[in-house]
């Protein structure tokens, strides 16, 4: 198999007129740009990306090649200094080193320029020439023990996960230029810095976890483009090799253990082009290629029918499938345009939906829009024997995940975690779309390093579920389904805290849905349900400003507190949500009530959040929504 699926025809679509012709013109004028001021020093520390976000809203501070000591938000503006952030902005620099590399070498084989390879020499020669002077280092820590902290040590770049990410781009660039940059700088390349990289790696395959996955992968890359046999065996018949994680991270269902679907595709992308090397150099993968399969088929399937993500546990917000097109572009020159696997490229690449951005180790894409993998690997797909895949109700009893769907509405949820890596304490959340808007959604979560990522993202408030005693979920253990129909999901998740246990029972309608969430526990609580809202609440109610009476755990952000005055049974809340009225009906008999604002990601943003508040020893919260298009309404809409 060659790099290039078609070498010719992608040098023809990027003459003046044709489709990729602004795009190399872009890529041209950022690599130049780059190459020509390119400057780093050894002697400084990349620092975890997850610190590049604001404190006040989350958002994600703007990577600036001209402000290596001004951060700035990109959601307030507020600009930060310090020597973390500008350590961590030599991470996004040396990241940015690294895709250069990569694009050079596409021009480089688009426009056969030699400055291409003078610009990959001039960078790559620096990491090469300097990396035994780089020190080992965890996030901000120098260290000696390489398993100090589960993301692993780099030096290069400040985690083992970056490092790989780093080396698999390297590599692919290498790839496309091996027969013209010259013998001589590939045994350099591979003896001052794949050899030592290779032995600081091969140390941390010590787990079963999305890291050494990343790890295995550059490892194997660099086994197969060297020709290194030794490290083959390590990668792909060693404990925590390659085929010894997929066999035992991913779950029956096709899903990374760890229960995040960004983690699923991120884990993928590293996967896939060790996948890819093994069919450019006729090695044998394994079984276990079709594990990476069912893996991208599923992915598909769980996904909202709009393209949108449900978003469980740790990841980024607003990820759509066209967020990680990029990797079924590289799986699609592996398994063929006309495979399955294609045919959901084309469905993807189809979708109306604005591609949702990663901040950190992003890959390159043209305005967002073409990633690099297009170019490269199918330049010019045909999109005339695309077929329909329609998605049903399903459930993924190994991964503890439904997903109910009519023509209408997507309901998502999750009853079960399959351990605590990576995972949020939200057993029983929801996520909600009526067509293509969101009613609720899971937040997902800011960098690791921010502050609202820690105290608000990963919080069992803020989340669609219930709350004992102001305090999060304890269990990170599985739960089980009791009924499951295409309009029914009945699920059980036992021991959520000790001695409590949560079921929860969604039924679909052709208009909208009831919700029953029962508690049932041996002695009294006070038990907190929430479902945050995206939509306007419309009703005006009588309401009393009042606290909740917790100042941890994610309830110090919830703000603007209305306990609302009724002496009925139930209570009928009506809602605009883009083309949609809403009415929530709930039923109120021995709860209070409360209305509150609390925060969307990123917290410029602010939802509205049902509080239904009942101490006791058993409870059950009753909630029915109808969704009722506004051209039905405009009648009642007058009235209001």
């Amino acid at each position: 198999m060659e790099y290039f699926s078609d070498l010719q025809l992608t040098k023809k679509l990027s003459q003046p007129g044709e489709i990729y012709f602004p795009m190399i013109e872009q890529m041209d004028k950022e690599v130049t740009q780059f190459a020509r001021h390119f400057k780093d020093d050894y002697r400084k520390m990349s620092e975890w990306g997850h610190h590049y976000f604001c404190k006040e809203d989350g958002g994600q501070l703007v990577f600036d090649l001209s402000s290596p000591h001004s951060h700035r938000c990109a959601i307030c503006g507020k600009a930060y200094k310090g020597k973390k952030l500008d350590n961590v902005w030599i991470y996004f620099y040396r990241n940015t080193a690294f895709v250069t590399i990569l694009k050079c070498a596409v021009l480089y084989r688009i426009k056969e320029d030699k400055k291409y390879l003078q610009f990959i020499k001039k960078i790559l020669s620096f990491y090469v020439d300097h990396y035994d002077q780089f020190v080992i280092h965890s996030k901000d820590k120098v260290i000696d023990d390489l398993t100090y902290d589960v993301g692993g040590a780099g030096k290069i770049m400040p985690q083992a996960l970056n490092e790989a990410i780093m080396i698999v781009r390297m590599i692919n660039a290498l790839e496309m230029v091996k027969d013209e940059i010259g013998k001589e700088f590939l045994d350099n390349v591979n003896n001052k810095m794949f050899l030592p990289a290779s032995k600081l790696l091969k140390a941390q395959l010590v787990r079963i976890h999305n890291i050494p996955c990343w790890a295995n992968s550059a490892l194997g890359m660099i086994g197969l483009f060297t020709k290194n046999d030794e490290l083959l065996n390590e990668v792909f018949s060693g404990e925590f090799g390659i085929r010894n994680q997929l066999k035992q991270g991913v779950s029956e269902d096709g899903f990374w253990y760890e229960g995040s679907i960004h983690y699923n595709f991120f884990l993928l992308e590293g996967v896939i082009n060790l996948l890819l090397f093994t069919k450019i150099y006729h090695y044998d993968f394994g079984e276990e290629e079709n594990i990476i399969k069912k893996m991208l088929t599923v992915a598909y399937e769980y996904a909202f029918d709009n393209g949108t993500l449900p978003n469980p546990n740790d990841g980024w917000p607003d990820v759509n499938l066209k967020t990680y097109s990029y990797i079924y572009h590289t799986a699609t020159k592996i398994f063929g345009e006309h495979s399955e696997i294609g045919n959901l490229l084309k469905n993807i690449e189809s979708g109306t939906e604005e591609r949702g951005i990663i901040p950190l180790s992003s890959p390159y894409y043209y305005r967002n829009d073409i990633p690099l993998e297009r170019f490269i690997f199918n330049p010019d797909m045909d999109f005339s024997d695309l077929k329909t895949v329609k998605r049903t109700s399903v459930n993924y009893p190994a991964s503890y995940y439904g997903i109910l769907r009519n023509n209408k509405i997507n309901i998502f949820c999750k009853y079960g975690h399959r351990g605590p890596s990576h995972a949020h304490p939200d057993k029983m959340n929801i996520e909600v779309m009526i067509g293509n808007s969101i009613l609720t959604r899971d937040l997902s979560n800011a960098g690791y390093g921010s502050r609202l990522c820690n105290e608000w993202h990963r919080m069992s408030a803020s989340h669609n579920t219930v709350v004992v005693n102001g305090e999060n979920h304890v269990s990170t253990k599985g739960g089980s389904i009791l009924e499951f129909t295409h309009t029914t999901l009945h699920a059980i998740s036992k021991n959520v805290y000790e001695g409590i246990d949560f079921t929860r029972k969604i039924e679909l309608s052709p208009f909208g849905f009831s919700d029953e969430f029962n508690v049932n526990a041996s002695d009294d609580h006070t038990f907190d349900w929430f479902f945050h809202s995206q939509a306007k609440l419309i009703s005006e109610l009588p309401y009393e400003m009042d606290d909740l009476g917790y100042s941890t755990n994610g309830y110090q952000h919830i703000k603007d507190v209305k306990k609302i005055v009724t002496n009925g049974d139930t209570i009928v809340l009506k809602w605009i949500l883009d083309d949609w009225m809403i009415h929530s009906e709930i039923d109120i008999r021995n709860k209070k009530i409360y209305i509150a604002k609390t925060y969307d990601n990123p917290a410029s943003r602010l939802r509205t959040s049902i509080i239904l508040r009942e101490k006791n020893s058993n409870c059950s919260f009753k909630v029915k929504w109808e969704f009722i298009p506004m051209k039905k309404e405009s009648t009642l809409l007058k009235t209001i």
